[in-house]
């Protein structure tokens, strides 16, 4: 269904400056201005469609009663269903627990609350919510399902873990183009997801509630998979950005082992997060803002406390999921260097232009165009007693801008070079790189009053992959060579989530061949409108100075003043 869905602008978990972190609204009205025109679909609204006969049913019964869908032009849609209890009350900070069942047909064609989060153009929920009765999930399906039971592939949405909703991206077209079975999510963001305290950790659970809200989504689909058509022993987790870090985190969590099948990584794998150690800190901190300062008592306190200040509180730091827990007991990079991971074929990859979108963001947009002499700033802030190197490394003299200096710089540290590393260490589970690379897609962002081109810049793969511009849920206006590279990727995702490998199986025309990421051949695939093929790892490395920052060790693949 053709649902308008606010601004899908899912950014890298962690960004890179603190002057970015405000991710300012200037420049994008327009965007805005054109969705309040067409009038979004928000929670509780009913969502509709001409209903016409089709080979799959509307009501389908899943594990906790039955649920009537809708039907749209080209696939069987299905809204807001409860994948776990809501999260309130003494439910706050735990683990997920079942949904209640209920009796007779629940109608699943209402949009759910998106989890509670201070509204952000960043992360596509405009508007801010107080819910934490938020733990819903949608199903696309095609209207012809056949034998046999089709993939699933469930999306992770990005967002920084404290932004973002599965409402706001339309999974019809993947649906239907790829005849698959699409589901997203939503999970607990911010500190409602990742606090960590002492006193929550009885459970084993503090730090982590986010990520075990996807595992519960994930095992919801292990339960129902074959309800709505699909094989549940053929499951593909997807995700951009934030959700790509969840993609690779859930490899690395014990408690994930055999929830999904194959998984996909768009812009963000091994980017880690804090240990429990530095997370109870924080946690600390966060309660002492609340004036929840005994420790005997902080956890009971903090419960009620209210979503508002909660969610102003938050806003001090930093929140990701959290390592040396139980569900996820090493940093991703260690436990993928371990071999501790879950064996499952992967699909990874940057943008070619990934740091263009926060400097647009953090500098252009509003109104301040980085200096020369800020140039020097921020990478002296960035880089301490590295600063020089990276200066000789990235000259001004070497770029048009000093925007554009400093967006290669975060292309390159933040992105490029960790998702090299992340392709070498799990190439025994079979890994397929990539690197969008389209060098003028569609403005989706209506960034008209930039001083620099956009590019291939963060996210703007994900209107090629669901053939949606999300902020309006629109055709994207693609050249005949765009669209077909579109097709392309629509075609390599789905392949993969069928069969493991992006060129191989299915029906019609032959794509061009990707070879896997291992042995003699380890070549990242490029894709390029009218010209997607590989080029190999070396020459990849070259273009993004992987061996630059190999020099600085482990920490060079962290994004600028993380």
């Amino acid at each position: 269904m053709a649902f308008l869905r606010l601004a899908v602008r899912s950014v890298c978990w962690r960004l890179p400056l603190a002057a970015i972190l405000g991710l300012v609204a200037v420049g994008l009205g327009a965007s805005i201005g054109a969705a309040a025109a067409t009038g979004p679909v928000t929670a509780g609204q009913p969502a509709t469609a001409a209903a016409t006969g089709r080979s799959v049913p509307l009501v389908v019964r899943t594990d906790k009663g039955a649920i009537r869908g809708l039907y749209a032009s080209n696939t069987r849609e299905f809204f807001g269903i409860p994948y776990a209890a809501p999260p309130v009350g003494t439910l706050r900070w735990r683990p997920p627990q079942p949904a209640a069942r209920w009796t007779g047909i629940r109608n699943a064609n209402w949009l759910a609350p998106a989890c509670a989060q201070i509204g952000s153009i960043a992360s596509g929920v405009i508007n801010t919510s107080t819910s934490e009765d938020c733990l819903y999930l949608n199903v696309y399906t095609p209207t012809v399902i056949g034998r046999g039971g089709l993939p699933v592939m469930v999306w992770i949405h990005g967002g920084g873990f404290t932004g973002g909703e599965g409402d706001i991206y339309d999974g019809s077209r993947l649906a239907a183009q790829g005849h698959v079975i699409v589901v997203t999510i939503n999970y607990r963001l911010g500190a409602f997801g990742f606090l960590a305290l002492p006193g929550l950790d009885a459970r084993g659970a503090s730090g982590d509630y986010g990520l075990m809200d996807q595992q519960a989504a994930l095992r919801w689909v292990q339960r129902n998979a074959r309800a709505f058509g699909g094989n549940p022993s053929d499951v593909t987790a997807f995700g951009e950005s934030a959700g790509a870090a969840s993609v690779c985190d859930n490899m690395a969590s014990p408690a994930a082992a055999g929830l999904f099948a194959r998984a996909i990584a768009e812009s963000g794998c091994l980017l880690g997060g804090p240990s429990l150690q530095a997370a109870e800190t924080t946690g600390g901190a966060f309660a002492v803002k609340l004036g929840c300062t005994n420790a005997a008592t902080q956890v009971a306190c903090l419960r009620r406390e209210s979503v508002a200040s909660i969610l102003q509180a938050q806003s001090s730091f930093g929140w990701s999921p959290v390592a040396g827990t139980p569900v996820l007991p090493l940093q991703p990079a260690a436990a993928f260097a371990a071999d501790r991971y879950s064996h499952v074929p992967l699909l990874q990859g940057t943008n070619h232009d990934e740091g263009r979108f926060f400097v647009a963001l953090g500098y252009d947009l509003a109104g301040h165009p980085l200096t020369a002499a800020e140039y020097a700033q921020v990478i002296q802030a960035s880089y301490g007693a590295s600063a020089a190197a990276v200066l000789a490394e990235y000259p001004l003299s070497g770029y048009a801008s000093p925007d554009l200096a400093y967006a290669q710089v975060i292309t390159d540290a933040g992105f490029s070079c960790p998702a090299l590393q992340a392709d070498e260490l799990a190439q025994r589970s079979g890994v397929y790189a990539y690197e969008f690379s389209d060098p003028d897609p569609p403005d989706d962002f209506n960034l008209t009053t930039l001083t620099f081109p956009l590019g291939a810049a963060h996210s703007t793969e994900l209107q090629y992959v669901f053939q949606r511009i999300p902020a309006l849920d629109t055709v994207p206006p693609f050249s005949a060579a765009q669209l077909a590279l579109s097709n392309q990727m629509i075609a390599y995702w789905t392949r993969f989530a069928a069969t493991g490998s992006p060129d191989r199986g299915g029906s019609g025309r032959a794509l061009p061949y990707w070879p896997q990421f291992s042995g003699i051949r380890t070549d990242v695939q490029e894709l390029v409108p009218g010209a997607s093929a590989p080029e190999s790892s070396a020459q990849f490395a070259a273009a993004h100075k992987c061996s630059f920052w190999a020099s600085f060790g482990a920490s060079a693949a962290a994004l600028p003043g993380q």
